[in-house]
């Protein structure tokens, strides 16, 4: 594998691209004209996160997109280097719209994180990892 894309449904491709711009994702040039998709590159490695419309994203996989107000079928991940990035990513996220669904705090005694949800409500979650508390 030479490459990992993850692929997600939006209701509004231009109001995505300003939300995830907003807090610090790296708009990719390739699609940076283009109204009908998105393209955003995610951490060191470069991941792709593609968003596509809904119409376009059930056409894809041949199936309809889950209702994000009644479940969640994913939850996304990035990892931070200290609390302090945690916080100032909540802070970002509060800026551009985002909804916080757990506030920064502790978990589970190793971890400090939050959670939020994007515009098309995905769910995400920051969290700093203290691996030296990390139980055995």
């Amino acid at each position: 594998m030479k490459q990992f894309w993850i692929n997600l449904p939006v209701k509004d491709v231009q109001r995505s691209i300003e939300f995830f711009e907003k807090i610090g994702f790296q708009n990719s040039p390739m699609h940076q004209d283009s109204s009908h998709l998105a393209r955003f590159f995610l951490g060191e490695k470069n991941v792709v996160m593609m968003l596509f419309p809904e119409e376009a994203f059930e056409s894809f996989t041949a199936h309809k997109v889950s209702d994000t107000a009644a479940g969640s079928e994913i939850l996304l991940n990035i990892d931070a280097e200290s609390r302090e990035e945690v916080d100032a990513m909540a802070e970002r996220v509060r800026e551009a719209g985002g909804r916080i669904y757990a506030e920064p705090g502790e978990s589970q005694g190793w971890m400090y994180a939050f959670g939020f949800i994007d515009p098309d409500g995905h769910r995400w979650s920051m969290l700093h990892m203290d691996m030296t508390k990390m139980p055995g």
